[in-house]
């Protein structure tokens, strides 16, 4: 009989309130895309998705639509990959358009990452380095010490918010506290 005080741990997903879709659907992630979006093939078409990760099946709203492709975001992981983090650490993430994959572990981010970097080497420098060097990483938060934050007075939500942009508009997301800036900023 399995035991009733251990739950699954459902992943947590942060997406900005008042979006309107174009529709819901399934996918299985496919790969990451140079934007870190999933990439996945839905009835021939391409669909990439904010917030998914390879290997994930997602339940995700389409943002857009093209003739070749279409844009969404994952409402809902139904199958959750192994490198995913399940709460990412920041209360914004999803919201605000400072971080990019908290929702993906710290090793999975620098492989991801070098990924990108070889692909744009190649596909577009057509260039293939001899040897690639192992990639540079520091602590995984209080990292910057520069950042472009904006500032704007918004009397309806009680006065000045200052913080980073919301992913995909010109609205602030109201921040207290940022977790990879320097506590001193």
């Amino acid at each position: 009989m399995p035991d009733s005080s251990v739950t699954e741990q459902k992943p947590v997903v942060r997406i900005r309130p008042g979006l309107r879709f174009k529709g819901e659907a399934e996918a299985r992630i496919e790969s990451m895309s140079h934007d870190l979006c999933g990439v996945a093939h839905v009835d021939g078409k391409a669909v990439f998705i904010e917030g998914a990760l390879p290997g994930e099946r997602v339940r995700y709203g389409v943002t857009r639509r093209k003739p070749s492709f279409d844009k969404g975001i994952a409402l809902e992981i139904l199958e959750a990959s192994a490198e995913r983090v399940m709460q990412p650490r920041c209360e914004h993430f999803g919201i605000c358009g400072g971080c990019a994959l908290q929702h993906l572990k710290d090793d999975a981010q620098l492989k991801y990452k070098q990924t990108i970097v070889e692909d744009n080497f190649t596909k577009i420098g057509n260039v293939s380095p001899e040897k690639w060097l192992t990639p540079i990483h520091g602590q995984s938060w209080a990292y910057r010490r520069k950042a472009r934050l904006g500032v704007r007075l918004v009397p309806k939500k009680g006065g000045v918010l200052v913080g980073f942009r919301e992913k995909n508009n010109s609205y602030i997301t109201n921040l207290k506290h940022c977790h990879v800036l320097d506590e001193r900023i």
